[in-house]
């Protein structure tokens, strides 16, 4: 086996709203029903399908129940994180009071140009199975 080099653009964050408004209101921007989606390209931080002009915070408790999913440039699917805690290597939250590795919350501060202002410098992907040393 030979050492391969993945280019990971994005990734795909989908998460459940579990309390209704008390989470985020109806019309808070990727919210669709009772889920919130959206892909964030990893280096920037920028939201591809946030609408211009509109700022947010979504801090939301999701435990065991979000999906993220890491994308190629193209789009295509490199691996994923299915039914569980938020990765907070690559997408900013927290556990409670602590702030972790993995934790219950996504915790996005984002501006209105749909730039996610918490976003790590370096997004760390060895959470996924596909990059685990383990």
């Amino acid at each position: 086996m030979r050492p391969t080099e993945i280019e990971v653009a994005f990734v795909s964050i989908e998460v459940p709203v579990r309390y209704g408004t008390e989470d985020i209101p109806d019309d808070f921007p990727l919210r669709r029903g009772d889920m919130w989606r959206a892909t964030v390209n990893i280096d920037t931080g920028q939201i591809q399908e946030w609408p211009k002009g509109k700022s947010g915070r979504l801090q939301m408790k999701v435990v065991d129940e979000g999906s993220y999913t890491l994308l190629a440039p193209d789009g295509s699917v490199i691996d994923s994180i299915e039914q569980n805690y938020c990765p907070n290597a690559m997408v900013p939250g927290r556990y409670g009071d602590y702030v972790g590795r993995y934790g219950d919350y996504v915790d996005l501060e984002i501006n209105a140009d749909g730039v996610v202002t918490n976003w790590p410098k370096h997004a760390d992907v060895t959470d996924w199975p596909m990059f685990s040393p383990f």
